[in-house]
C-alpha cells in the first residue's frame, strides 16, 4: 500500500566533503559491461562471508529527522537509512572511504559492494580536481514520496533529497541541490532492527558505476560476493582512469576562434533565469524531466532569456512554438536542437547565419556566466548546464565553474563534481540578425 508523504529535515554541519548530484538527461541503456563468467562447477567454494571489519567512526555530522507524520516509520527505519547517508556524506567529507558493510543484510552482497564502489569512485573523482570540493557545511532534507510494504516485511521508499552546500573552495556561497531520488528497501531484524536489502540514487552517479546493475540484481548475472568485488574493483579503476584523461583533457582541448556578433547577450539575465528556475518549472514552458530530461530545454530557456532569438531561418533550427516536433524553419513546433544536447552543439557549432553565434569547443578555461557546458562520456553528450559563476584562484586564472542545471537539479554547484568527467565549454559570444 501507499502511504502520504513524509518529511525529514536533516542539518548537518561537517568539516569535509560531500555527495554530487546526479544529471541528465537519462542516456539509452548500454549493453551491460563485460562480467566475470559465472562458475557452475560443482569444486567450486563456497561464497566468503563478508570480512569482519572494525565498527565505523563517529558520524562527523550530528542529524535530527523530523516527519509531517510521526509514526509512519519507526525510529530504527529512520536510522538505519540515515546512517547510510551519513557514512555516505562523511566519506565525502574526509575523501576517504567509510564502511557501510554492517547497514546491509547478508544476501545483500551485489548492492553493498556496488555501493561502496559508487561511494570510491567519487572520492577519488573529487581529489583529482583542481579546487578543494571537501565542505564547510551541509544541510540535507529528506522528503519520503512513496512507502509499499512487502508481504515479508520488507518496506521500499522512494526518497527525495534536497541539498545547500558550503565547498571549502567556495566557502561564501550556498551551492543548492534538488530532488535526488534515493530508493531504499529495507528488510526487519527484529526489534525494530532494519537491514538494507538495497538501496540506489535514481542519478548520473550510479548510472555511471552501477550501470544497469543500480536498478536490477547484480547477483543474477554474477554469484558469488568474490566475484562482484573483482567486478567493481575493474569497473571503478576503468572509469577513475577515463577521468584522470578528461580532466587533464582540460587544459588541452578547444579551439580559440574569433566570432562575430552584431547583438550583444545579456549574460546577467540568462544566469539570472537559470538561478530563478532550479528545484522548480516555468509555467510557461513543459517539462522534460520525465521524458528523457529537462536539462537542455532549461539552458535554452536561459539562452532566450539572455536575448539570444529562436531561429527559424538557419539549416539547423533553434525554437519552440509548441511541443509537436517539428525541424522545418518556420514558427511552429520545437526542433530538436531546442531540447536534445547533441543537436543543440551540431547547431551551435555549425550556425554561421542569423541566431546564435559562439565557440562551440571553447579552450575549456576560458568561459564566462551565461556560457554552456556539455557534459557526457567520450563524445557521448548527455548533460548541459549554463555557467553561473567563475571559480577563479588569487591571479585571475579560472579553475571551475559554478553551474546551475535542471535534472539533476543544481544551484551554484561544482560542475567538476560531477560523476560525467568529459565535458566542453560553448562560448556564447552573442547573436547574428539578417
Amino acid at each position: 500500500m501507499m502511504t502520504d508523504v513524509l518529511r525529514r529535515s536533516i542539518p548537518l554541519l561537517l568539516t569535509g566533503a560531500l555527495l554530487l548530484a546526479g544529471c541528465a538527461p537519462v542516456a539509452p541503456e548500454p549493453s551491460p559491461p563485460d562480467e566475470p563468467p559465472v562458475h557452475t562447477s560443482s569444486s567450486q567454494p563456497e561464497d566468503p562471508a563478508p570480512p569482519d571489519e572494525p565498527l565505523p567512526p563517529e558520524p562527523l555530522g550530528v542529524g535530527t529527522a523530523a516527519f509531517s507524520q510521526p509514526g509512519e516509520l519507526t525510529p530504527g527505519q529512520q536510522e538505519t537509512m540515515l546512517a547510510l547517508l551519513t557514512r555516505y556524506y562523511d566519506s565525502l567529507a574526509e575523501l576517504e572511504l567509510r564502511g557501510a558493510d554492517d547497514l546491509f543484510a547478508p544476501e545483500a552482497d551485489a548492492q553493498r559492494l556496488g555501493n561502496r564502489a559508487v561511494w570510491e569512485y567519487m572520492v577519488e573523482v573529487r581529489r583529482m580536481q583542481r579546487t578543494d570540493l571537501s565542505l564547510l557545511s551541509y544541510t540535507v532534507e529528506l522528503d519520503c514520496r512513496e512507502m509499499e510494504e512487502g508481504e515479508d516485511g520488507s518496506i521500499t521508499l522512494l526518497v527525495a533529497e534536497d541539498s545547500v552546500q558550503r565547498f571549502r573552495a567556495t566557502p561564501d556561497v550556498d551551492s543548492e541541490q534538488r530532488n535526488v531520488y534515493h530508493r531504499f528497501t529495507l528488510e526487519p531484524l527484529g526489534e525494530d532492527r532494519w537491514a538494507i536489502a538495497a538501496h540506489s540514487q535514481l542519478d548520473t552517479l550510479y548510472w555511471t558505476v552501477m550501470g544497469l546493475y543500480a536498478y536490477r540484481p547484480l547477483a543474477a548475472a554474477i554469484r558469488s560476493p568474490a566475484e562482484i568485488a573483482v567486478y567493481y574493483e575493474e569497473r571503478v579503476e576503468q572509469l577513475l582512469e577515463t577521468a584522470r584523461q578528461d580532466v587533464t583533457l582540460r587544459f588541452v582541448q578547444g579551439e580559440e576562434r574569433d566570432i562575430s556578433a552584431d547583438h550583444l547577450y545579456d549574460r546577467d539575465a540568462a544566469v539570472a533565469y537559470a538561478r530563478r528556475w532550479v528545484g522548480e518549472r516555468s509555467g510557461d514552458w513543459p517539462d522534460y524531466s520525465r521524458n528523457g530530461g529537462n536539462c537542455q530545454n532549461f539552458v535554452s530557456q536561459c539562452l532566450l532569456a539572455g536575448g539570444i532569438p529562436m531561429d527559424t531561418a538557419s539549416p539547423g533550427v533553434w525554437k519552440w512554438y509548441g511541443s509537436t516536433p517539428d525541424d522545418l524553419p518556420r514558427p511552429a513546433g520545437r526542433s530538436a536542437a531546442w531540447s536534445a544536447v547533441g543537436e543543440f552543439l551540431d547547431y551551435a557549432r555549425e550556425n554561421s547565419g542569423y541566431g546564435l553565434a559562439a565557440v562551440a569547443d571553447a579552450p575549456y578555461y576560458t568561459g564566462r556566466p551565461g556560457d554552456i557546458i556539455h557534459l557526457g562520456a567520450g563524445e557521448d553528450w548527455r548533460h548541459t548546464v549554463i555557467i553561473s559563476q567563475v571559480v577563479a584562484d588569487g591571479e585571475g586564472n579560472i579553475e571551475d565553474y559554478l553551474i546551475c542545471s535542471n535534472t539533476a537539479d543544481l544551484r551554484d554547484f561544482p560542475v567538476s563534481a560531477y560523476a560525467y568527467t568529459r565535458q566542453l565549454l560553448i562560448r556564447v559570444e552573442g547573436w547574428n540578425g539578417w
